[in-house]
């Protein structure tokens, strides 16, 4: 509502201007680049559990298939929408369906988006649950760390990316194709 806005003081207005801005901003570079930091950070994660050695360039060694993984964050988000809108339970479900795929397309770098999706939901397919049990076990780390200020998701959350790695790993076997 305008009024409420022209009620308010204008430096008030300003930082919220600002503020939106700078989100606007962020969530626009995450959109871009989100997915083949995705792809990046589950190399990283894969070597991890290989007991590779891992440096902060694995994040971003990932930039030369640009094209796939916006193709895979932007597709894995609008399917998981598209089920959202039969009800909330479908999306879900599919979410945890495609859950992998950057795993997948970490082992395996000639795989489209779409093929990496299927992969992912073939590979969950019985397993879903199994996840969905994984997730809730970080259910009150989460929350500890968001009491603090968010503070604690600094480490609770590559944990999480961690044990998501470990059962990914567990389910798939190793890879046909080294992490590189």
């Amino acid at each position: 509502d305008t009024e409420v806005l022209h009620q308010l003081p204008r430096f008030i207005v300003r930082y919220l201007a600002i503020m939106g801005s700078i989100s606007g901003f962020f969530a626009l570079v995450q959109f871009i680049i989100g997915g083949t930091v995705q792809l990046g950070y589950s190399v990283y994660l894969l070597k991890q559990y290989h007991r590779q050695e891992t440096s902060i360039r694995d994040l971003f060694s990932q930039f030369f298939r640009f094209g796939t993984g916006f193709a895979q964050q932007f597709l894995v988000g609008l399917y998981t929408f598209l089920w959202s809108l039969l009800f909330i339970i479908p999306g879900i479900i599919k979410g945890f369906s495609y859950a992998m795929t950057p795993f997948i397309l970490a082992d395996d770098p000639n795989l489209t988006a779409n093929q990496a999706i299927t992969r992912s939901r073939e590979l969950m397919d019985g397993h879903k649950w199994q996840l969905f049990v994984l997730s809730l076990t970080f259910i009150g780390w989460e929350i500890l760390g968001a009491l603090c200020f968010g503070i604690g998701l600094l480490w609770v959350t590559p944990y999480k990316n961690a044990a998501y790695a470990a059962f990914y790993r567990q389910i798939a076997g190793y890879p046909k194709y080294t992490v590189e």
